[in-house]
């Protein structure tokens, strides 16, 4: 009995790394894309407190030269409805959830084309955007803000 507990934790662990290594590759192209910008980026930490457990996660904020903030990139976890995990994105204007989908895994209404974080506009008749460039990133933020680039 307490080698299947043991190895549940393990999985939990193995599992809660994987998003938080994908999380950091996300904010890693983020910093990347937005080197450019007059943008300040802040990265903090944050709990997560999901149905895996209670750990901790960065946190990117994305603020104007003048201090207002833009989004707020904070991670809600690996328990995610179809996917592999999630990040809240949140602006003055609106929220928005990036979500970890992956090609292999058999999707009812998203056209996921590779593995990687997407975001939804809360329209059903428009494509997730594949959060893998600079431009969709912009429009993301443009979405949750307002801020015109």
């Amino acid at each position: 009995m307490n080698m299947i507990i043991e190895e549940q934790q393990q999985d939990v662990q193995i599992k809660q790394q994987i998003y938080l290594q994908r999380v950091n590759q996300l904010y890693a192209n983020i910093k990347n894309w937005l080197q450019d910008e007059p943008l300040i980026l802040e990265e903090s930490k944050t709990d997560v407190i999901e149905a895996l457990g209670h750990y901790q996660a960065p946190k990117l904020s994305i603020k104007t030269q003048a201090g207002e903030q833009l989004a707020e990139f904070k991670p809600t976890g690996t328990s995610a409805l179809l996917a592999e995990g999630s990040i809240d994105v949140k602006g003055w204007l609106d929220r928005e959830y990036v979500v970890y989908m992956l090609e292999s895994h058999p999707q009812t209404y998203y056209k996921i084309d590779a593995d990687g974080w997407y975001w939804q506009e809360q329209r059903v008749d428009v494509d997730p955007h594949f959060l893998d460039n600079k431009t969709t990133l912009l429009q993301l933020i443009t979405w949750v803000s307002d801020y015109e680039f």
